[in-house]
């Protein structure tokens, strides 16, 4: 019995947020049970992660496939539990159990009643399972219907939020991935077309041996799949959907959106380049060189357009355009620092950017206040939940201590290593555009006054202001400034886990790292 688990382990993490997503409805009405079951199914997933991460770590050779059915690739599916694979799981497992246990306790009044409810976290655990299975794939049309799942699971979170701005976000992500996806699959016709496989492996051999003569179809389909994820993981300036989607979901959408969503994208990316086309390939077009270029756009531009959001979490959407630049850029530095770097700073992300996502939508749940210039004296008054965005903040800066400053260190090696100065100060020069917009949030939090208290607000304020006051309290609920504190206990959980890991990764990265830089060198291994 336990052999046979062990044996069937790699499909079992796919296939059971898949399942509990699919069951789930039919519980719809007893909405305790169906968040019983999130967790559960987050738990669950955490446990195989760690179990596949545990194996991989021990095998110092060769990768774990799985054979769907017992058939054998080219005929049948392949699923392999290797480094990048128990990585990207890890992670995908890591951040969506906080993220499920903060929806638990802080959802309805963003979404809606027991059945929208129920519907969002049907959606969360589809999404949770197309990551899964990106991570484990090595069948390149699998990789495209996963995204699929992905994209629509984005979409359905992203319009759960009951306001009209959600449902127009939604409907904007919905065209931009829509045509990211054709691109993918366009890319995908055409390596099938001249390899007449979708194997990852064995597609990979028929391209070293024929790509000399089918030099223009290598390229398009390399061009055509690079476009079509760029614009599902928002580099700039292909990114035009991802401000609006981000702040107008529900705070745990927005934390697994651009804390997961678009790394599962990334890794996709990562595997059509590495493991498809192969970094000589990659050299031979200077598709590596395009990465870098792109990458350091993207942080410079993506960091400046946060600077003056006074939207707090309209800010956190735009800082995920200039993250993303720092993986781009270890994308394509080629070696295995620069490459380990960037998958650390991958993960390092997802569990930053969750944070901040998640500590921004408990101060706009208790404030009722989204502007940043508002949030005076917050910090004061949730001391938990600022601290978390705190920690998470000198994360994502790259303040030693915390994880985030593990990733830069290795891209900027890797820079070195490669020979590119330039690379390295884009590196340092985005990380003081990133202290330039969120200091300002931690300073007007923690150390400005609180606002007045509501009656002495009141006697002042016009009666335009009244109406929009009150306007806003029909909608979101009035804001009872005497009770606002820290959210509710699973909700401070999920914060002290995030802000936890982003410590620990920060100050013993160990397993993970570890997993980062035999990921990154079996990538680089030409084929």
């Amino acid at each position: 019995m336990t052999e046979a688990i062990k044996f069937n382990l790699p499909v079992f993490v796919v296939i059971a947020p898949l399942f509990i997503a699919i069951v789930l409805p039919v519980f719809a009405r007893r909405i305790r049970l169906a968040e019983g079951m999130v967790i559960f199914a987050g738990v669950l997933g955490l446990a195989g992660a760690l179990f596949l991460a545990h194996i991989v770590l021990d095998r110092n050779s060769g990768t774990w496939i799985y054979q769907m059915g017992g058939w054998p690739a080219p005929w049948g599916i392949e699923l392999t539990v290797g480094n990048l694979a128990a990585f990207f799981l890890l992670v995908v497992m890591g951040v969506s159990l906080p993220v499920s246990l903060f929806a638990v306790g802080n959802l309805t009044h963003e979404v809606g009643g027991k059945q929208r409810t129920a519907r969002f976290y049907t959606l969360f655990l589809l999404l949770v399972g197309a990551l899964a299975g990106m991570a484990l794939t090595n069948d390149i049309f699998n990789t495209y219907v996963l995204v699929e799942v992905a994209t629509l699971s984005c979409c359905g979170l992203v319009s759960s939020r009951r306001h009209p701005r959600a449902a127009e976000a939604a409907f904007t992500y919905l065209m931009l991935a829509t045509l990211g996806s054709a691109l993918v699959l366009c890319g995908i016709g055409f390596i099938y077309t001249i390899t007449g496989h979708l194997n990852m492996g064995f597609a990979s051999q028929a391209l070293n041996e024929i790509w000399q003569t089918k030099r223009h179809v290598v390229w398009m389909a390399m061009s055509l799949v690079f476009v079509g994820f760029a614009v599902k993981s928002a580099l700039f300036p292909l990114h035009v959907w991802l401000p609006d989607a981000h702040s107008s979901a529900p705070s745990p959408a927005s934390a697994i959106l651009s804390g997961l969503a678009i790394k599962g994208y990334m890794i996709c990316l990562l595997k059509f380049f590495y493991s498809v086309f192969g970094p000589g390939l990659i050299k031979e077009f200077a598709m590596d060189r395009l990465l870098v270029l792109a990458g350091m756009i993207a942080i410079i531009a993506g960091s400046v357009m946060a600077i003056p959001q006074d939207d707090l979490k309209r800010r956190l959407a735009f800082s995920t355009v200039g993250q993303a630049g720092y993986i781009f850029l270890g994308f394509g530095l080629m070696n295995k620092d620069g490459l380990a770097g960037a998958l650390f700073y991958l993960a390092s992300h997802a569990v930053i950017k969750s944070t901040l996502f998640l500590s921004a939508g408990a101060m706009i749940s208790a404030t009722k206040k989204r502007k940043i210039s508002e949030l005076a004296g917050v910090g004061r008054r949730m001391p938990v939940t600022m601290a978390a965005f705190t920690a998470a903040s000198l994360g994502l800066i790259g303040i030693p201590l915390f994880s985030g400053f593990i990733g830069k260190w290795y891209l900027i090696t890797g820079s070195i290593e490669a020979g590119s100065f330039l690379p390295t100060v884009v590196i340092i020069a985005g990380s003081v555009l990133c202290a330039t917009y969120l200091f300002p949030v931690i300073r007007v939090a923690w150390f400005e006054s609180a606002p007045k208290e509501p009656q002495k607000a009141a006697a002042q304020e016009t009666g335009d202001a009244a109406v929009q006051r009150e306007t806003a309290e029909v909608q979101e609920g009035p804001v009872q400034h005497g009770q606002l504190k820290d959210p509710g206990i699973l909700q401070k959980l999920a914060l002290v886990l995030l802000t936890v890991a982003i410590i620990v990764l920060g100050t013993v990265p160990g397993p993970l790292l570890e997993l980062a830089k035999r990921a990154a060198a079996e990538l680089l291994v030409l084929r």
